[in-house]
């Protein structure tokens, strides 16, 4: 093993291969920092390139994409609030408020430092310890899938700075937006009210995009814009550099715990990076000796977060290579340009193909290097992004939103889906509600909900459905987990009461009391989805029964909550900022209209054109106006050409010009 371990690495060292996974992990940067492309879009346009190189080039440079995508989706959620994927929601909640201080660069170079260590750690144990960490995986079962969503979705208790009840409110309703679709085993359509696209679910690119970024770019478009994204004025030196790497080593069981936890989640199939980082983030602050100091802004949140999201992409390889089991869909993709290699994942993988597959093990480990530094060179250019006036890069970033939205299932549906939850997040926010657990919710929902429904059938053959349910050791101590975590605001009330006494604080002089409007809200939903699902299956309901029965009772005690301690926030401060938004708002689905009747590029220009004009009228004159024209136009095509010509995504033409 160890000399085919060395083998590796001296072939993925060689020049060309080098270069590959250079090549690789560079194109992976690119397709992971832009919001809605992931790195299974990346590995799966590519897989076919590969195809006429040697196994081993082929297959390193696939490496490179895959922890170079892994690693760059907390560029977006550093910069703009915008997590790339959902792996990187847990770092928004330290890497924007970073951003904001003027401190992009300490969490750009945080992210990328943690992101080698989390990597480098992974790709150890998938080298030594692959094979008995493969049996682990074989140990889950519909109940241990079950438990370990539960135990994600009392992440919450960490996630809600203020209220638990709150955030498990937001929480549960976030999960009866994931039953939306296909019911996965009774096949029973959910929540679709007439539309034949939300059959197969809510885009969560979509949901993620509207949750984090759209907020922002309203927030910009009634003026308070300016500080959302530029905050202090940022000067990148290599001084912040070498200092924030000297931080870092500091707390090395922060990075090693988190990266374990990437690991161990990442094993287990179809977990992902969203619960590994979400879980590494909610242990970083339950140890840390100053909690109160995580989601304001501090380097800490960054690492723990993005140690475990990429400690997650050699832990899903895992099962893959031993078991022939994909954790992740990213792994799927490998799994399929193994094959197109001739090559079958299993113990016959090292025995036949063992220089290969140690050669791409080792173009892992070498690609985190290149990782540490891309990130640590290029957080110099992208914390500089952020020095832009907000108001000339929000046309830009909603561009991209609008892409990002409309590329993962070339639907325009999910394009309205993503301002209709980029409204919720606004009014959420406004009403001091985080959206974070809501997508929390959205995100564990199929994981709670398969392995709820499972259990049930397999427990009902075997006589009795909670006997099964607990009966395992990982379980068991998933419970243990789930308990621990639940209880832990409690546990430590002192510090609880301190942050929710802030928050009531805050927000204690208003004119509407926001915990009677969210309650009245949450019973409509509840009602609605009650009524809408009278005439399916048993097992089409369960799952979403148990979501309306916890999210109403969670409702009335809001409710209650809010007549027997009413505070009251503001909404809006006048007429003025109102109308702003709702304007906003008009221009928004003004553009997704447009691109529905002409098309994307004429749409773009116009809608670019406009935006920039509306946000910067006090400065336009003829000049201006020219300039901006001339700015409309390249963005449009360089966003056109990238998608159409080089991402094969199938831009629209519009009804209009669709003869």
């Amino acid at each position: 093993m160890f000399e085919g371990i060395i083998n590796g690495l001296f072939h993925a060292l060689e020049g060309w291969n080098l270069l590959l996974i250079i090549f690789g992990t560079f194109l992976g940067i690119v397709f992971g920092s832009m919001p809605g492309l992931t790195a299974t879009m990346g590995l799966a346009l590519l897989v076919p390139f590969t195809f006429g190189m040697e196994p081993a080039a082929g297959l390193i440079m696939l490496a490179g994409i895959y922890v170079g995508a892994m690693y760059a989706d907390a560029i977006p959620a550093i910069l703009i609030n915008t997590p790339g994927t959902p792996a990187a929601i847990a770092t928004t909640f330290d890497g924007f408020p970073l951003a904001q201080k003027g401190m992009a660069q300490q969490a750009l170079v945080t992210a990328a430092f943690a992101s080698f260590i989390g990597s480098i750690i992974a790709n150890i144990v998938l080298a030594t310890l692959a094979e008995p960490l493969a049996e682990l995986s074989l140990k889950f079962g519909p109940p241990e899938y079950f438990w370990l969503g539960i135990f994600g979705l009392t992440i919450i208790s960490v996630l809600s700075s203020g209220s638990l009840l709150k955030g498990y409110l937001t929480g549960f309703i976030g999960l009866i937006l994931s039953a939306v679709g296909m019911a996965s085993l009774s096949g029973d359509a959910r929540l679709t009210f007439g539309f034949p696209e939300l059959q197969s679910g809510i885009s969560l690119a979509g949901a993620l995009i509207g949750f984090f970024c759209l907020p922002e770019i309203l927030s910009t478009i009634i003026g308070k814009g300016q500080d959302n994204y530029t905050g202090e004025k940022i000067r990148p030196s290599l001084k912040i550099l070498f200092t924030t790497i000297f931080d870092l080593v500091k707390m090395p069981f922060l990075l090693i715990r988190s990266s374990l936890i990437g690991l161990v989640v990442g094993i287990a199939p179809g977990a992902g990076g969203n619960i590994a980082s979400m879980v590494s983030y909610s242990e970083a602050t339950r140890w840390d000796k100053n909690p109160e100091e995580f989601g304001k802004g501090t380097i800490r949140g960054v690492a723990a977060s993005e140690a475990a999201n990429s400690a997650m992409a050699p832990g899903s390889l895992i099962p893959l290579l031993t078991l022939g089991i994909p954790g992740s869909p990213p792994a799927a993709i490998i799994l399929g340009a193994l094959m197109l290699h001739g090559m079958q994942p299993g113990v016959d993988l090292f025995a036949t193909y063992g220089g290969i597959t140690y050669t791409f093990m080792m173009g892992l480990f070498v690609a985190a290097f290149a990782i540490l530094i891309f990130g640590s060179l290029g957080s110099f250019l992208f914390s500089l992004l952020i020095n832009i006036p907000a108001k000339s890069l929000a046309p830009v970033i909603l561009l991209m939103t609008v892409l990002g939205s409309y590329a993962i299932r070339n639907n325009l549906l999910d394009v309205w889906v993503m301002l209709l939850f980029g409204g919720i997040g606004f009014f959420l926010n406004k009403l001091s509600y985080h959206p974070a657990p809501l997508v929390l919710g959205f995100i564990l929902g199929p994981y709670i909900e398969e392995g709820l429904v499972q259990s049930t059938m397999i427990g009902g053959a075997k006589g009795s459905v909670l006997v099964y349910m607990i009966s395992s050791p990982i379980s068991i101590v998933l419970i243990g987990l789930c308990v621990i975590t639940a209880l832990w605001p409690i546990l430590f009330r002192r510090r609880v009461l301190k942050n929710q006494n802030a928050e009531d604080q805050k927000a204690s002089h208003g004119t509407v009391n926001a915990d009677v409007v969210m309650g009245i809200i949450t019973l409509c939903l509840t009602g609605i989805v009650a009524w809408s699902i009278v005439d399916l299956s048993f097992y089409g309901v369960l799952f979403v029964n148990f979501c309306v029965y916890c999210t109403a009772i969670l409702g009335i005690t809001i409710i209650f909550k809010g007549f027997f301690a009413p505070k009251k926030i503001h909404i809006f401060y006048n007429v003025a900022e109102q109308n702003r938004v709702i304007v906003g708002f008009f221009i928004i689905a003004g553009f997704i209209l447009s691109i529905q009747l002409i098309g994307f590029l004429i749409s773009s220009v116009t809608f670019i054109f406009l935006m920039k004009s509306y946000l910067n009228k006090e400065k336009m004159n003829s000049k201006n106006a020219l300039l901006s024209v001339f700015q409309s136009i390249l963005i449009s095509t360089i966003a056109y050409y990238l998608f159409a010509n080089i991402l094969y995504v199938p831009l629209p033409i519009g009804i209009l010009f669709n003869t």
